[in-house]
Formats: structure tokens, sequence, C-alpha cells
């Protein structure tokens, strides 16, 4: 198990956070998912390595015209439960 923090920036409406929102609950990672304004959306995710960075491959696939600019960092292990989903 693994915990990763991404940062994705860009142009983000409500439509794009659900929709992110949906591909981190359909593979079943736990963590949290906050968007701070419209240009950026945060990921704090643990699981699986393969899992995080399928993941990663997804939301960049579906939301690819959105995001100008990404960043991974390694976090420390939280022992989150669920996932949840916060604009801030």
């Amino acid at each position: 198990m693994i915990a990763r923090k991404i940062v994705y920036k860009g142009q983000f409406d409500n439509i794009t956070a659900d929709t992110v929102y949906d591909i981190v609950r359909k593979i079943a990672v736990t963590g949290e998912i906050k968007q701070q304004n419209n240009a950026q959306l945060t990921l704090e995710l643990e699981g699986d390595p393969s899992m995080i960075k399928l993941i990663q491959h997804q939301i960049e696939r579906r939301i690819k015209g959105k995001i100008s600019d990404k960043a991974v960092d390694t976090i420390p292990y939280r022992h989150y439960t669920h996932l949840s989903f916060g604009r801030i």
C-alpha cells in the first residue's frame, strides 16, 4: 500500500470534479478529492500502486483537454477508511 497526492491544474467545472470522483470510486481506492477552485483538483489516495496509476491514466484520458499541469508526491499513509469528496 502506498499514499500519493496528485494535484491537477487547469480549467475544471463541477462536472469534471464529479467525473474524477466517479473514476476513483469505481476503482475502490480510499482517500480524499478536493476541488479548491475551478483551477485545481487535489487527490490524496491510498491503496495499491497499480490502482492509483490506473486512476491517473483514466482521469488523464477522460479530462485531458482540461488539464494544464500535474504534480505527484508521496505522502504519509493516513489509513483513510472511505473516499470523501469536498469542494472548498
